[in-house]
């Protein structure tokens, strides 16, 4: 018998949305450099690579930062936690409870910039990360999650 799971339901902090656009733009402007060296060595191609490099970037900051903000999902349920993702194609990720190792908190100068964290959560088999929480947010998730693993077994 399958069990059907509800969608998970927490946000990501509205913050990342900036934080990927940022990111976005740094690399869009490599990806237009690139065109402008590329095309200046082709004589006649310069105008019109530049322009499609240009509008191909700005499309994707118009679309994709939203789009992964508004999929990017997770709940922490009894026995799991529960990670939905992706913009073209859809993830969804179950980490049964009993199977995580450890959780980190991981805070850099670029995700301070927006004030978010990073949250890991280790297994056996890898590791899964929850971006752009809210340090409080990210705090209160771990200690929920390190809860739940000091409960006694049911044996």
């Amino acid at each position: 018998m399958t069990t059907v799971r509800d969608e998970p339901e927490q946000a990501l902090a509205a913050a990342v949305r900036s934080m990927w656009i940022a990111e976005a733009a740094l690399g869009g402007l490599g990806t237009v450099g690139g065109a402008l060296v590329v095309g200046s060595a082709i004589d006649g191609v310069m105008p019109w690579l530049a322009l499609a490099s240009i509008a191909i970037v700005l499309v994707y900051l118009a679309l994709v930062p939203r789009l992964r903000h508004e999929r990017w999902r997770w709940s922490l349920r009894e026995e799991e936690l529960d990670l939905r993702h992706g913009v073209w194609r859809v993830t969804r990720t179950i980490v049964p409870i009993t199977r995580i190792q450890h959780v980190s908190v991981e805070r850099t100068g670029w995700t301070n910039f927006f004030g978010l964290v990073l949250l890991h959560v280790h297994t056996a088999a890898g590791k899964t990360t929850i971006p752009g929480l809210e340090r409080a947010t990210a705090d209160e998730l771990r200690d929920r999650i390190l809860a739940r693993l000091r409960t006694p077994d049911d044996l």
